[in-house]
């Protein structure tokens, strides 16, 4: 016959059950809050933040390219700027990139983005021309073209704030737009800003296509989404746990549920057991000893006496 299992041996094992079955539902409920692209889908990657893709990506490396050129520059106009006025708005424009910098890099790591080390090739190319201008020439260059770019950037961002579907790119995002729009306004202060040669707006059709074109392909058909295709896309779709996930969240709740029933009967099973064995009588050593029997004469005889 086996050895009882001890009490505490069956509390542990019982525990232990409950902690790994409530973990992985609560995990699967965590991931089920978001729409994971199938695996058809080409260039996306689930994240603990929310699907992962290509736009997302491209995004990253555009940002943290003009935030190397303006950076840059902003260092550089705080040293050849001809005015006071150009001198101070480089350097608010250089301490922001520079926290900017730091939020992208750590997003980027976090989500295994690898990011360049140096503006784009056309960034280069304006950055040195601006190197070989100075005085009034320069305070205009330094203004147009770094408002030129904002002007560019601006848009795109915006539009992958509005249909990212990641929590992190959609806070930096956020922070990268109002930085931008805050350096719009540093450089217009200055008065040097030639807005004739700026860029003309889109026209609301354009801009908008949502309004009467059919929605987009989504990423669940396989189409890369990059950032040069985001900057017109129709509204991202819900990111929010869909009909299905819901089910499937019941279900695995439910089976914690009857986990926990079957645990804690196992546990009362036990307690059960252990009164049980309590409350039996215990048996004295030694044989049992019964009085001798008498022979019914032998009583006739003890009456008569």
């Amino acid at each position: 016959m086996r050895p009882p299992v001890p009490q505490f041996v069956r509390w542990a094992v019982a525990l232990a059950v409950i902690v790994a079955l409530t973990v992985a539902v609560f995990q699967y409920w965590g991931t089920s809050q978001y729409g994971t692209p199938s695996a058809q889908d080409t260039g996306w990657t689930q994240t603990q933040w929310g699907p992962l893709g290509p736009a997302d990506r491209d995004l990253l490396v555009m940002v943290r390219q003009t935030d190397l050129c303006g950076g840059s520059s902003g260092q550089q106009a705080q040293q050849q700027g001809s005015s006071a006025q150009v001198r101070t708005v480089a350097k608010r424009i250089g301490i922001d990139y520079g926290d900017l910098d730091n939020q992208i890099r750590s997003v980027a790591g976090k989500l295994g983005v690898p990011l360049p080390d140096q503006p784009d090739a056309q960034e280069q190319g304006w950055m040195r021309e601006l190197s070989g201008r100075s005085g009034p020439d320069f305070d205009r260059m330094f203004a147009q073209r770094l408002r030129f770019t904002d002007g560019e950037v601006l848009p795109v961002i915006t539009s992958v704030r509005a249909g990212t579907r990641n929590e992190l790119i959609r806070s930096l995002a956020a922070n990268a737009a109002a930085l931008i729009s805050r350096h719009m306004g540093y450089l217009e202060s200055t008065g040097l800003v030639d807005y004739s040669r700026l860029p003309e707006p889109l026209p609301l059709a354009a801009a908008l296509p949502a309004v009467t074109n059919p929605p987009a392909q989504t990423p669940s058909t396989g189409q890369e989404q990059h950032i040069n295709q985001v900057v017109n896309t129709t509204p991202a779709r819900s990111t929010g746990p869909t009909a299905g996930n819901d089910v499937n969240a019941m279900v695995a709740a439910l089976a914690l549920i009857a986990a926990l029933l079957v645990a804690l009967g196992l546990l009362g099973t036990t307690g059960r057991r252990i009164r049980r064995a309590g409350a039996r009588p215990q048996r004295h050593g030694g044989p049992h000893r019964s009085l001798p029997r008498q022979h019914p004469q032998s009583r006739h005889a003890a009456q008569r006496w």
